[in-house]
């Protein structure tokens, strides 16, 4: 490896060609696939606004702690978790989805098996719930 080169620029390299950086892919996003990433204040934005339909994809421990307030609660772990998106779209798989977890991991893997189900538009929330409180952005308490 020539001097001054890591191994995060050999990966970003190789990832290149499908327009997308190792983190974007890693994290479930990039723009240019099925799987966009949304900064918190953009999606808390649209959440607002009513435009979105946001998942978290946390544990219930985890939401304990707070949920982004708007946002409905449906673990990673669950079958039916996109059959239980699905209900809240309406059936309608091109309805916007974001899915948010505790750094933007679950969430990421969440977002691909929407995506794996149909659903057409699907976001990942830039750093997850860590981000959306470092942001100062509405937390309400979880009510299960």
């Amino acid at each position: 490896m020539a001097a001054g080169r890591t191994l995060l620029d050999k990966t970003q390299r190789t990832t290149e060609g499908s327009g997308m950086s190792f983190f974007s892919k890693l994290f479930g996003g990039g723009g240019k696939g099925p799987v966009t990433l949304l900064d918190p204040a953009t999606a808390a934005e649209r959440l607002r606004k009513q435009e979105i339909i946001m998942i978290d994809v946390r544990t219930e421990r985890e939401w304990r702690s707070g949920t982004a307030r708007g946002a409905h609660t449906i673990t990673l772990g669950d079958p039916r978790m996109a059959a239980m998106v699905l209900g809240l779209a309406e059936e309608d798989t091109s309805r916007p989805v974001v899915v948010i977890c505790r750094s933007g991991m679950r969430s990421g893997q969440a977002a691909k098996q929407l995506v794996a189900a149909g659903f057409t538009d699907v976001s990942n929330v830039k750093g997850g719930m860590m981000a959306w409180g470092a942001a100062n952005l509405p937390i309400m308490p979880y009510r299960g």
